[in-house]
C-alpha cells in the first residue's frame, strides 16, 4: 500500500484519480464544503490488475452485439456510452479498409410492428451518420431497421415479459457484408472471469 497526502483547501469540490500501467484506475470525490475546523479525509482507492484482452475472430455475415448501444425510449440519439462501441467500430473499419458492413438496430416486441421498423430505421442511420462524421465512407455501412422481426427470446408480440428480457431484444449489430471473410478482434474479460 501506498500512501500519498495532500494539503486541502475549505469549501473546494475534489476528484482524486489512481493510475498506474497495466491496472484499471481507481477514482474517488468529495468535498470540504461547509468544513469549518481542521480535519483529515482519509480515502482509499484500490487498482485492480488488468486482465489481458481476449481475442475473437468474426467470420463475414455473423451478426455481432454491440453491448454498450442503447437509446432512451422513443428516441434515435446517440448517448455517451454509446460512442465507446461506435468508436470500436470506426477503428475497426480503419483497419480494415475494404470491409463492408451492415449497422443493424432491434426493438422489442412492445409496440407497433411497423413503428418499431420506423424507429429502429432511424437509430441505425443514427449510428450510420455518428461513424460518416468520423470519416467512415457512407458507402462502407448499410443500415438497417428491423424493428421486432428478430426476437431473441420468449418476448414476442402478445407474452407479458419483465423489461429486463424486453431489453436483451432491444440492440445493435453489426456484421461484415463484403472486404474480408474474418477478422480478429479483441474483447476485454469482464470482472470475476
Amino acid at each position: 500500500a501506498n500512501e500519498f497526502a495532500f494539503t486541502l483547501l475549505p469549501d473546494k469540490s475534489y476528484l482524486v484519480t489512481a493510475e498506474r500501467e497495466g491496472y484499471e484506475s481507481d477514482t474517488v470525490r468529495f468535498n470540504t464544503t461547509g468544513v469549518k475546523k481542521t480535519i483529515k479525509v482519509e480515502k482509499k482507492l484500490t487498482l485492480r490488475s488488468k486482465r489481458p484482452p481476449k481475442k475473437r475472430v468474426i467470420s463475414r455475415n455473423e451478426p455481432i452485439r454491440l453491448s454498450s448501444i442503447y437509446y432512451d425510449f422513443d428516441k434515435a440519439d446517440i448517448l455517451p456510452d454509446a460512442e465507446k462501441d461506435l468508436q470500436f467500430l470506426v477503428d475497426l473499419m480503419n483497419k480494415y479498409p475494404e470491409m463492408k458492413i451492415e449497422l443493424s438496430s432491434h426493438t422489442d416486441a412492445q409496440g407497433r410492428d411497423d413503428y418499431n421498423e420506423k424507429l429502429s430505421q432511424r437509430r441505425a442511420d443514427s449510428a450510420k451518420t455518428w461513424m460518416v462524421a468520423k470519416g467512415i465512407a457512407v458507402d462502407r455501412i448499410v443500415a438497417v431497421g428491423s424493428g421486432e422481426k428478430f426476437i431473441l427470446n420468449r418476448c414476442k408480440n402478445g407474452v407479458e415479459c419483465p423489461d429486463e428480457e424486453h431489453r436483451f431484444n432491444r440492440r445493435t449489430e453489426f456484421k461484415i457484408l463484403s472486404g474480408p471473410t474474418s477478422i480478429t478482434i479483441e474483447e476485454e474479460v469482464p470482472e470475476g472471469q
